[in-house]
């Protein structure tokens, strides 16, 4: 049952192998009834919209959902576009909750197989090209949203692609890491559907700019299971941490009864 307790370590969100997905797609007609009168009074001509505009991206389809029903846009590429960036708008790092707190315009896209790949239009990532984001903002959001991107892509990404993404996106491991992350794959050959939007997101005290631990927690029985990822900034970028013992990246994970101290990183129309 390893391969099962990579998929709750990894994504932190699943903790039993669901039978089918849920998915629906929005579906809308905007056109006007004909009245069929002459009579300009007879016709209703509203002058103002009711309903507000939605956070700029780059999609071409109605959006849908993950597996539990939270909200993913859906681009125009299948390995996700990446939104214009405004750092300005980026968390207050005096707030509170600054470690916490989401970035601006954060949104889920779906990604290959139906993955829920993060971007935002503050805190990054600013690229992506060939299947893999990159240039994600020095910050504690961008140090999440890079751990929240790279455990997906490995995951989820095609042949060819998801090795680039762990040799690229990943410090340290080698080729010992491709061989885990491959054998992980054969095992659960749909795992794509399985990188779902997480409950909650954190980055933990004592955050520096070269060094961020970032936790994700999933829904469980009985509470929430925990996953920590060491991100360190390495040649411009966030990339993660691999420890010298890989196999601990598919150890059990920590648990706690409630979401106290987490953020919701769901998607903020």
């Amino acid at each position: 049952m390893k391969s099962f307790r990579l998929l709750i370590i990894l994504l932190t969100s699943i903790t039993a192998l669901v039978i089918a997905a849920f998915v629906w797609t929005l579906n809308g007609d905007n056109d006007a009834p004909d009245t069929g009168g002459d009579d300009p009074a007879a016709t209703t001509v509203p002058t103002q919209r009711s309903f507000p505009d939605l956070t700029p991206s780059a999609t071409s389809l109605p959006p849908t959902t993950d597996l539990f029903g939270s909200r993913l846009e859906v681009p125009a590429e299948e390995f996700g576009v990446a939104l214009r960036q405004e750092p300005a708008t980026r968390p207050d790092p005096a707030r509170p909750d600054y470690l916490t707190a989401p970035p601006a315009q954060m949104q889920w896209q779906r990604g290959w197989g139906g993955a829920a790949l993060p971007v935002s239009g503050s805190d990054g990532p600013s690229l992506i090209h060939r299947g893999l984001a990159t240039d994600f903002a020095r910050t504690p959001q961008g140090a999440a949203l890079a751990a929240l991107d790279a455990l997906g892509r490995a995951l989820a990404a095609p042949e060819g692609t998801w090795q680039r993404v762990v040799e690229e996106r990943y410090y340290g491991g080698g080729p010992a890491l491709v061989s885990r992350f491959a054998r992980s794959r054969e095992r659960t050959p749909d795992a794509a559907r399985y990188v779902v939007v997480p409950d909650g997101v954190r980055v933990r005290p004592g955050y520096r700019d070269d060094l961020a631990l970032v936790e994700i927690a999933s829904r469980t029985e009985g509470g929430y299971s925990i996953a920590t990822w060491p991100m360190a900034w390495i040649s411009g970028d966030w990339r993660v941490r691999v420890p010298d013992d890989i196999e601990s990246l598919w150890g059990p994970a920590a648990s706690v009864p409630t979401l106290t101290g987490f953020g919701s990183w769901k998607a903020q129309p």
